[in-house]
């Protein structure tokens, strides 16, 4: 399997209220709600932000921004960072309502069920299987009308698109929107960085947004993190609008297609082409100075549909279950904090060298062997899958994307490979295997 874990539908009214919980645990009392930004001012050195909240108004000032804002971010606005890409797809409709459904798809539980008659295109995307439901209707006529329906036209919408013409239906909301897929001409203007939908937006056919945004986020962190404590050097933000801006543009385009499959199919009675998007959400890659490239060709087949695990630089780290009860994967041995070796059985020395490097220089180095933690048939297996020798050496970023894939031999200095990911201008120094002596 491609993955220690499975899709989870959880709605954003259950997940958003754990987010926030999870948020203030990290960062007690620094976490504002009802806060608005009102002006910012951007240098050289970082940004001056003013912001109201309750009334009063407070200066802020911070080396860097991360303009996480939405679709219509203002921020993006104000630095005049443009969006290319196609927009009104479609017209549509969304009702968030309750309705004891729950018995009537019980053979079937799904995510998504789809209403499709020469009269009504829409969906059913499941909240939780019983009660909650959100009704979205796809209307591609130029003057639809959704904003002028009332509560009794939505019943009477749900009850036929349900074929249930008594269905007891309350509705709780509505909302009118504009199915698009663009991406910003720039994810960085100085020190602000966009993420999110404020950095691109994608239609909701596929489920990529939400998923890119979260990648955004995985990018971004660690490598602020790193400039902030001081162990990589601020070229490493550089990296990227490089590495996460082609992956929003591949995300905007497969999320622009599916949704014109499912309008056309609509239009001529027929089904729309389906096809799995593993590639896409698991199977990118990234290319930037934050990535050594060993020279070896990506993974062949369909980017958007194939994924094939592989420790190529750039990709993510291949999982492979730790133990027999599949509790622990590889995955987990990623640090969050710093870089990770995964050193093959003969690379211990280099291993060794690589951790005494990374002590002197302060920067954060976790170091695993594998075969400390991989039983010898699943060892080989994972090697194999991974393109690594007896001596191989991963060096893994705190986003759980392969930095660095090389042989342990005493050609290969850790100084330097430490020194080109974390920065030219990191003072990284020590002698590590072939620095002579």
């Amino acid at each position: 399997v491609p993955s220690p874990t499975y899709t989870l539908l959880c709605s954003q009214d259950r997940l958003e209220p754990l987010l926030r919980t999870h948020a203030e645990r990290l960062n007690p009392g620094r976490i504002h709600f009802g806060t608005a930004l009102v002006d910012l001012a951007v240098d050289t050195d970082g940004v001056t932000a003013a912001v109201a909240r309750d009334g009063q108004r407070e200066r802020i000032r911070a080396r860097y921004l991360v303009a996480a804002d939405g679709a219509a971010s203002g921020i993006r606005d104000r630095l005049g960072i443009t969006m290319a890409g196609p927009r009104d797809v479609s017209h549509n409709l969304n009702v968030l309502f309750d309705a004891d459904l729950g018995a009537r798809v019980a053979d079937r539980p799904c995510a998504v069920y789809t209403v499709s008659r020469p009269d009504l295109h829409g969906t059913f995307l499941a909240v939780d299987n019983r009660r909650r439901w959100l009704f979205n209707l796809v209307a591609d006529g130029t003057d639809p009308g959704l904003d002028r329906l009332d509560d009794a036209a939505c019943i009477r919408l749900i009850r036929s698109a349900a074929g249930l013409p008594d269905l007891p239906v309350t509705l709780v909301e509505r909302q009118v929107w504009r199915a698009a897929a663009r991406v910003a001409s720039r994810f960085r203007h100085g020190p602000v960085l966009l993420a999110g939908d404020a950095a691109h937006v994608t239609t909701p056919y596929g489920g990529f947004g939400m998923n890119c945004g979260i990648a955004d986020a995985d990018n971004l962190a660690w490598k602020l993190a790193a400039v902030h404590h001081g162990w990589a050097a601020p070229d490493l933000l550089d990296t990227y609008e490089p590495e996460r801006r082609p992956v929003a543009q591949a995300s905007a385009r497969e999320s622009h297609r599916r949704l014109c499959d499912a309008i056309d199919a609509h239009r001529h009675g027929t089904s729309p082409r389906g096809r799995p998007s593993e590639g896409l959400v698991l199977g990118y890659h990234y290319r930037s100075a934050a990535v050594l490239d060993d020279g070896t060709t990506a993974p062949t087949g369909d980017p958007v549909a194939d994924y094939t695990p592989t420790a190529r630089p750039g990709h993510r780290l291949p999982h492979t279950w730790l133990d027999p009860g599949r509790t622990r994967s590889t995955l987990d041995l990623v640090a969050g904090t710093g870089y990770t070796l995964l050193a093959a059985p003969g690379a211990d020395v280099w291993a060794h060298s690589a951790a005494s490097v990374a002590r002197v220089t302060g920067l954060p180095l976790t170091c695993h062997a594998l075969d400390a933690v991989l039983p010898p048939p699943e060892l080989a297996s994972y090697l194999d899958q991974c393109g690594l020798h007896d001596d191989g050496v991963l060096l893994v970023r705190p986003d759980g994307h392969v930095a660095w894939r090389g042989p342990s031999t005493v050609t290969v200095d850790p100084v330097e490979v430490l020194r080109l990911l974390t920065g030219p201008r990191r003072p990284v120094s020590g002698r590590g295997p072939g620095s002579g002596r």
